[in-house]
């Protein structure tokens, strides 16, 4: 305490405390740039990283020699011609045939019926050796998220199941899923497999979603998908698994579409690329084309997409069915859950990482930057030793409470009526309220104080995301900085009203998100952004949606408000650094 003391007094006699509170705006913009400087500049280099490894002993991936090869070539043919004769039939006659294929060699089936999203054939393939307490999901949706038929993929899955019946190693029961779709059909599945259905095969520990669409044998290299909705992510030792077993059949493995030849160059750039390429499929996960992994988040089911590239590579489509076997046969070894390695974590090549304690302080100082924007309202202006309970602040509580309101009729209007292009506009209009003529202005604390509650608030709710979904919270965080470098004003110049609109609409949250998927995400081009925020909340519970508009827009509409001209008050209290 006594070294503490001495360190107050050593502070206030060099007049320190002054010089910071002045300083407050310049801080703010360095713990913004510091976010983003650890990020993009730091975390790629050289030993910054770890190379990834197996945290669980018991998996032991292809330890056990693969069978799944040329003696099941002419079986998985057979049945992916007789789905490609199916291919036009409706998907209950389609269900129903299947259905007897895959009873033929002992599995359990059902269909799932959703009146809003169709029906879902599932599959159980009861073990011997185990107690019916666990499984294992293999799923293939009858359509795969670029819209093709996934042929090979169902053809491979229904030929897999069979196969795995005939083994007594199982410890763990099989469940093979055809839904209609690798979205909100087979989200629904997993919803009524915990809720309401009553064939089930125990507690899913984790689930493989195949995606091979067409009639080719053979393809060049293999996508692994793992970005989870609302920031889940598989164990990483399931992922780990999976490249490892992948590499071990003499594939190479590519992320978030990338070409593999890029990620095979170990590099500071393509580290780099991969990092922000992850970052931007995490926040986007359920709003872009989803491919199916996606479906299983939030039941500690962890899952993985496999996705075949190519038609014309030197691997055929057994090998493609040797990943998901060794997949299945590393967890059946597993007595308890997923629980040894991380489940926070960014990945810079399919090969590299870094967990969430190196990349957590990017979003802690771009939250930081928020709050102490907050405080400089406060404190850096005349009006800095109003008392707590002032009326001004009362009445800034009151403003926020309707801002919140007003976000919370927004985010329930658009999601029953979506009219991006309304949204737009009136968003674009309410970022030059500063240019519009207002009889009654407000008066100068009100404007501080509106600001003040603004940046504290969206401080707390990227303080509440960062651990939970980190790029979602990075991604907000820096898009609506610019909020932030909005100036009060009083009899404003025409130069100064200009650059508070365009911070404003810079950092609105619909026009910012909007411009970002225009500029870096083909699939949501135009407006239909609008429509995959809103779908993904109705249909898969993504969070995006809501943390735009109660989160983000708030906390913008009362900077938006406070940038209007306002009027100075007299005090009689005085303060001068």
């Amino acid at each position: 305490m006594a070294v503490l003391e001495k360190l107050h007094r050593r502070i206030v006699d060099m007049g320190l405390v002054p010089r910071i509170i002045a300083s407050l705006p310049k801080i703010s913009i360095f713990c913004a740039l510091l976010s983003i400087s650890w990020l993009t500049l730091f975390l790629p280099l050289e030993g910054q990283y770890r190379r990834t490894y197996i945290s669980e002993n018991a998996l032991m991936p292809s330890q056990a020699y693969s069978y799944f090869r040329e003696s099941e070539w002419n079986i998985l043919r057979g049945y992916r011609r007789e789905l490609e004769n199916l291919k036009d039939l409706d998907i209950h006659e389609r269900n129903t045939i299947v259905a007897s294929w895959m009873e033929e060699y002992g599995a359990k089936t059902s269909i799932n019926t959703n009146n809003q999203y169709g029906e879902t054939l599932y599959g159980i393939v009861h073990t011997s050796r185990g107690d019916g307490t666990e499984a294992m999901v293999l799923a293939a949706p009858w359509t795969t998220t670029d819209g093709l038929y996934n042929n090979g993929g169902a053809a491979l899955a229904i030929s897999l199941a069979r196969y795995f019946a005939r083994w007594p190693v199982w410890s763990k029961n099989i469940i093979v899923v055809l839904s209609a779709d690798p979205q909100a059909s087979l989200r629904a599945w997993v919803k009524a497999y915990h809720t309401k259905l009553d064939l089930t095969g125990g507690s899913i520990e984790s689930a493989v979603v195949l995606d091979y669409p067409g009639t080719n044998d053979y393809f060049k290299y293999i996508e692994i998908g793992y970005n989870g909705l609302n920031g889940g992510l598989p164990n990483l030792d399931l992922i780990n698994t999976a490249v490892h077993i992948s590499e071990h059949e003499g594939m190479k493995v590519s992320l978030h579409g990338m070409p593999f030849v890029e990620l095979s160059q170990d590099t500071y750039k393509l580290r780099l690329k991969t990092l922000l390429s992850g970052i931007k499929d995490m926040t986007l996960a359920g709003i872009k084309n989803t491919t199916g992994h996606e479906a299983f988040n939030g039941w500690r089911i962890q899952s993985v997409t496999l996705k075949a590239h190519g038609q014309d590579g030197p691997f055929d489509v057994t090998t493609f069915g040797r990943v998901p076997e060794a997949i299945f046969r590393s967890v059946n070894n597993l007595l308890e859950k997923f629980h040894q390695s991380f489940f926070f974590y960014l990945l810079l090549s399919p090969r590299s990482f870094v967990s969430i304690g190196s990349y957590l302080p990017a979003a802690i100082a771009l939250s930081a930057s928020f709050a102490i924007a907050s405080a400089d309202s406060i404190l850096n202006n005349e009006y800095s030793k109003l008392p707590l309970l002032s009326i001004y602040n009362i009445w800034a509580l009151f403003a926020f409470a309707v801002a919140l309101m007003i976000s919370f009729v927004t985010a329930e209007a658009f999601a029953y009526m979506p009219l991006p292009s309304l949204l737009l506009a009136f968003n674009v209009a309410l970022s030059f309220i500063s240019f519009t003529v207002i009889k009654y202005k407000i008066q100068k604390p009100f404007s501080y104080r509106f600001k003040a509650f603004a940046h504290l608030y969206f401080s707390i709710v990227l303080t509440s995301l960062l651990v939970v979904n980190f790029a979602l919270a990075l991604a907000v965080g820096v898009l609506a900085f610019p909020m932030s470098l909005t100036k009060t004003t009083t009899n404003a110049t025409m130069q100064q009203k200009l650059r508070n609109s365009l911070l404003l609409m810079s950092s609105n949250p619909f026009i910012a998100s909007w411009i970002l998927c225009q500029l870096f995400e083909a699939q949501l081009a135009g407006t239909s952004l609008f429509h995959s925020l809103i779908d993904a909340w109705t249909q898969l519970g993504c969070w995006t949606w809501y943390v735009l508009c109660i989160g983000w827009y708030p906390s913008w509409i009362l900077v938006a408000y406070s940038s209007i001209d306002s009027i100075p008050i007299v005090t009689t209290s005085k303060k001068s650094y």
